[in-house]
C-alpha cells in the first residue's frame, strides 16, 4: 500500500509542476491589471479607488502620522505613464514597471494589492517610493 502511494505521488508531481507554470502567467496578468488600475485611479484623481487597491500596510503608510485620509493622501503619489513595460512575479510578490515608475504588489487572499507605488530606483540603494507598505 505504501509503495502504491509513493507511485501516485511521483505521477502527480509532473502535473503539479505543469499547473504551477500555468498559474504564473495568470499571476502576471492579475498583478499588471491591479498595478495599471491603481495608476489609472491616481491619474484620474480617484483616491477612493486607488486606496481600495492598496494592501493594509500601504494604506496605513500613505497617510503616515497625519490626519489626512488615504483617499486624499494617495493622490500625492507621483505616477508617470500608464503603459505596462514589464512584469515580474516571484510567488506572492510582483514588480510592475509602468511608464517611468515601479509598482510593487503582494498577493493576498483577496488577490493582488499594491504594497509600494511611485517607486524610483536609487543609485546603490533600495527603491524610493511615495507609498511604501
Amino acid at each position: 500500500m505504501r509503495l502504491m502511494t509513493l507511485g501516485v505521488s511521483a505521477c502527480l508531481l509532473p502535473a503539479t509542476i505543469v499547473l504551477a507554470g500555468c498559474s504564473t502567467s495568470a499571476g502576471n496578468h492579475g498583478a499588471s491589471d491591479v498595478a495599471a488600475r491603481f495608476v489609472a485611479a491616481v491619474l484620474a484623481r480617484d483616491g477612493a479607488a486607488a486606496c481600495g487597491l492598496l494592501s493594509e500596510q500601504a494604506r496605513e503608510s500613505v497617510s503616515g502620522a497625519t490626519d489626512v485620509s488615504c483617499a486624499e493622501a494617495v493622490l500625492n503619489v507621483d505616477e508617470h505613464g500608464s503603459r505596462v513595460h514589464r512584469v515580474e512575479v516571484w510567488g506572492d510578490a510582483a514588480q510592475v514597471r509602468i511608464g517611468t515608475d515601479v509598482v510593487f504588489l503582494v498577493r493576498l487572499r483577496m488577490g493582488w494589492r499594491v504594497a509600494a507605488a511611485g517607486c524610483r530606483p536609487q543609485p546603490a540603494a533600495p527603491y524610493k517610493c511615495d507609498v511604501d507598505g
